[in-house]
């Protein structure tokens, strides 16, 4: 199973029933970021089932271990000519895309949701598929990365997700753990999202006992110094992985690497 997120072109919002495209035809993305970029081609999931059965499901970031947050009440392509204004902005060279429209369930999670997406807190969408016909083409002249096109392919899911780092696939995706259901980059956006948010606690609390007097508990500088290591431990891991990997374009995990320095120099007391 791939994942592939982008920009949630929302095309209506009534009561609990959301309507928008979240799939863009025609337009190259990142694809996995190494072997490959992908365009996906109108008709990609043909009449929406899998083995004659309906089976596409509406998730929340993908986790299939809880039930869904709404029902799919129609998956429908869209022809280029009839794509809302921003999705021709986003994507000009797009061929069409694919929508969905879905009700929310009555649930704590779905009304959480719907209330961000209400409020525009959400603005990205993600679907897991399983290619059934592609073929490959010769990358641009600025890059020796192939293009994927993908003409026909199985949907298992749609999700609401909050980071779909626009665009992005991972071809890791399988059932036996959480982080491995999730997309690379959004696995990636997620531990970079926490990182920061842990320094910037960090700083504060500092700042503070600094005035106070204070320090930290024992329990505390525990943690936090095995936190330290095991930061300098993924610091190691990922220049072990992007040694000799590093494609001719940037890639989310090279930036991961980045932010993650910048924020080890931070915990060690250096102004970045």
């Amino acid at each position: 199973m791939e994942y592939k997120s982008s920009k949630a072109f929302t095309m209506g919002i009534e009561g609990r029933t959301v309507t928008g495209i979240f799939a863009v035809h025609g337009n190259i993305d990142d694809g996995d970021g190494w072997s490959s970029r992908d365009r996906s081609h109108p008709g990609l999931f043909g009449d929406f089932t899998v083995d004659g059965r309906k089976r596409a499901v509406f998730l929340w970031q993908h986790n299939s271990y809880e039930p869904p947050i709404a029902t799919i009440d129609q998956l429908f392509e869209v022809a280029r000519a009839d794509l809302p204004p921003a999705v021709l902005q986003y994507a000009p060279g797009t061929t069409g895309g694919t929508g969905v429209k879905r009700t929310y369930l009555e649930t704590n999670r779905a009304n959480e949701v719907l209330s961000a997406l209400s409020a525009g807190a959400l603005s990205e969408m993600s679907y897991a598929y399983d290619p059934t016909r592609w073929d490959y083409e010769k990358g641009p002249s600025d890059s020796d990365i192939r293009i994927r096109n993908l003409y026909e392919a199985d949907l298992f899911d749609v999700s609401d997700v909050t980071w779909g780092m626009n665009p992005a696939t991972s071809a890791d995706g399988s059932k036996g753990q959480d982080w491995k259901v999730q997309p690379l980059t959004a696995h990636a956006g997620a531990v970079e999202a926490a990182i920061a948010e842990l320094a910037a606690r960090l700083v504060e609390l500092k700042a503070r006992r600094l005035k106070e007097g204070r320090t930290f508990s024992s329990a505390n500088y525990t943690a936090l110094i095995t936190i330290a290591d095991s930061l300098d431990t993924l610091s190691v891991d990922l220049r072990t992985v992007l040694d000799k990997s590093e494609p001719k374009t940037a890639t989310d995990i090279r930036q991961l690497w980045l932010e993650t320095q910048r924020t080890l120099a931070t915990l060690q007391g250096v102004r970045v």
